[in-house]
């Protein structure tokens, strides 16, 4: 297929652009620099770019503007992590690292970009390039991106999105019409009691023991009250209080994560969970705070683009590599593009040789294999030409 060759001519530039990302990662919101680098590449090749969502970019390529449009999104950020790592690529801002993939899916949409631009004539209408950032920190970029029109501007017929995924070898993709990934809400609750001596126990309520035990009893929300045919997740990943093995603190602060695929469950797990930790608190005469930061809805994949994307990825890569995926907890803020406009979300393998490429996301060692950098490209180059045939045909 044209697409995959000239991808894979075009891998040495993919792989310059994307370790140029991953040396110099920048967290949620603050993508001044890397906004500057995907703005001086499109500009360098007559790519009509703007900035969008104070550090996003959106671009156009255009070849007839009454046709069909649709959008490709990548987002920018990267996450608050130190790699540990003697790749000579290696994130060079400690504390900040590319471990979510980011770094690839910018490259690969600068590919994109590039291969779309040199093939005008090949196609017609319209295609939106989303440089979206802020991912990783709710209520996410993608909103921010919406409310300021970015899905108004044109009449966008279907929007694309890619991530990495270490669970599949390089040249597989993964695809799930509906739901597919979940909804997120993040947690934080406060314990807070006059404190006291650690000899004296029965003087004082015990915050930390009644975190404890709040940490078990919120389980019973996900084995108990939550349908079980309905994947439900309750993740504590934060527990802090006291100073001093022998002082009961005044104050415990828990923060975790609620995973969920259904929003009438959703509202409801998480007034379980307001409810249990205010009684047990009041029970035992601690004041508790029971707080839910704004999350993500749940990614749903467009059944017919879908089933669409599944068609024209296979006649690219082969049937065999277009897979089902399961239903995955993590989330997406690309979730709320779905909400306006026929969305579909792709896992791109990108395990190969490099043990290191295997690791799971969020890790400090995490890498890709650098050829899945040409599979991306091809598959969001031949995926705007056919969508654009497609929807100029009805």
């Amino acid at each position: 297929m044209q697409a995959r060759r000239a991808a894979e001519a075009l891998l040495p530039k993919l792989i310059a652009w994307r370790r140029h990302f991953h040396q110099n990662p920048e967290l949620s919101f603050e993508e001044y620099e890397t906004q500057r680098f995907i703005l001086e590449r499109l500009r360098e090749w007559g790519i009509p770019a703007s900035v969008c969502g104070g550090t996003g970019v959106v671009a156009e390529l255009c070849t007839a503007p009454h046709g069909p449009w649709i959008a490709l999104r990548a987002d920018m950020d990267a996450l608050p992590l130190t790699e540990v790592s003697d790749r000579p690529y290696a994130s060079r801002r400690a504390g900040v690292m590319h471990a979510c993939g980011h770094d690839a899916h910018m490259a690969i949409l600068l590919g994109t970009a590039y291969l779309l631009k040199e093939w005008a004539e090949n196609w017609q209408g319209g295609v939106r390039l989303i440089f979206q950032p802020g991912e990783e920190r709710a209520p996410g970029g993608a909103s921010q991106l919406i409310a300021e029109g970015v899905l108004k501007e044109r009449p966008l017929r279907a929007l694309w999105g890619l991530h990495v995924t270490p669970q599949l070898p390089v040249g597989q993709i993964g695809l799930r019409p509906g739901p597919f990934m979940a909804a997120s809400d993040e947690v934080e609750i406060r314990l807070r009691s006059r404190g006291g001596h650690g000899a004296y126990p029965h003087l004082t309520p015990d915050v930390v023991v009644l975190g404890a035990h709040l940490l078990t009893q919120l389980q019973l929300v996900v084995s108990r009250a939550a349908d079980p045919r309905t994947p439900t997740v309750l993740t504590f990943g934060i527990f802090r209080a006291g100073t001093a093995p022998n002082i009961l603190p005044t104050e415990a602060y828990l923060h975790g994560t609620l995973r969920t695929f259904e929003e009438s469950w959703r509202t409801e797990a998480k007034s379980r969970i307001r409810e249990i930790t205010q009684h047990l608190a009041a029970a035992w005469q601690i004041a508790a705070e029971v707080k839910f930061a704004p999350g993500y809805p749940v990614l749903i994949n467009d059944p017919e683009l879908t089933r669409l994307t599944h068609q024209w990825s296979a006649d690219l890569l082969g049937p065999a590599n277009v897979v089902e995926m399961p239903l995955w907890l993590s989330s997406e803020d690309f979730a709320f593009y779905g909400k306006h406009v026929p969305t579909c979300f792709i896992r791109l393998g990108t395990a190969g040789a490099n043990p290191a490429t295997h690791l799971p996301v969020h890790t400090p060692a995490f890498d890709i294999a650098e050829e899945a950098l040409a599979i991306g490209t091809a598959l969001f180059t031949h995926l705007a030409q056919e969508a654009l045939r497609h929807f100029a045909s009805l």
